[in-house]
């Protein structure tokens, strides 16, 4: 889907969901994304990220087009519980993290591309909401060095109700976020919605969640964990 809206639109179309972005810029971002995955669950070494390597130059629907089938292809042979690296302190270090990570940052980047298009695809509640959960519990802990100097206190609750999923954050100075799967009666801040707008939200896109309290909490929570 992604790929066809993007072959529908002028290479230098703006992108409004990733400021300065072009859709030429959005897939060539995914291409290097996709190689970068490639050679992380190939060297299968859990300690060493992996070095920066920009890809030949070629045209970049071809890049986007070559690495994913390969993406694709080593995910699909690798056994999920293959160790791995990635930045996430609060996952396991296996290739099942990649699989997980892949779905969703080409499914907000759909979004994006559609935007650029002026089009709209809902996301389905449960994957919305596994997505909800990936940057809960993993995403927003990656960024060690914020969370040591410290940060606003507080809790913020997520509700995808017709997911029937909830998840509370605590944001306590000098520690990484604590997520739980419960609800909290009185919340410093919330986000209510379906589960399609409640993952965008998380994920900073615009969306028709209902958002209420200490907004500055989730731009805390936000950080740097958006997909780009």
């Amino acid at each position: 889907m992604l790929r066809a809206v993007a072959m529908s639109l002028p290479a230098d179309t703006p992108v409004p969901t990733c400021p300065g972005w072009t859709v030429q810029r959005l897939l060539r971002h995914l291409g290097r994304v996709f190689d970068m995955v490639i050679r992380v669950v190939q060297t299968a070494d859990p300690q060493s990220p992996p070095p920066r390597v920009e890809p030949p130059p070629a045209d970049t629907l071809a890049i986007f087009d070559d690495r994913l089938s390969a993406m694709l292809d080593v995910l699909a042979t690798t056994d999920p519980a293959t160790p791995v690296w990635h930045f996430t302190p609060t996952a396991p270090r296996t290739a099942a993290f990649w699989s997980r990570r892949m779905a969703h940052e080409v499914t907000m980047h759909r979004i994006d591309v559609q935007a650029a298009a002026g089009t709209d695809s809902a996301v389905a509640p449960e994957f919305a909401a596994d997505g909800v959960d990936e940057v809960l519990t993993r995403l927003i802990t990656r960024n060690t060095d914020a969370w040591a100097v410290g940060t606003r206190c507080g809790t913020v609750l997520y509700h995808a109700v017709d997911a029937g999923r909830v998840w509370t954050v605590r944001l306590v100075a000098g520690q990484l976020p604590q997520t739980a799967a419960e609800a909290v009666t009185e919340p410093d801040a919330s986000v209510v919605g379906l589960a399609d707008a409640v993952y965008r939200t998380a994920w900073g896109r615009p969306s028709r969640a209902v958002v209420s309290g200490d907004t500055t909490l989730l731009k805390v929570l936000l950080g740097d964990t958006v997909a780009r």
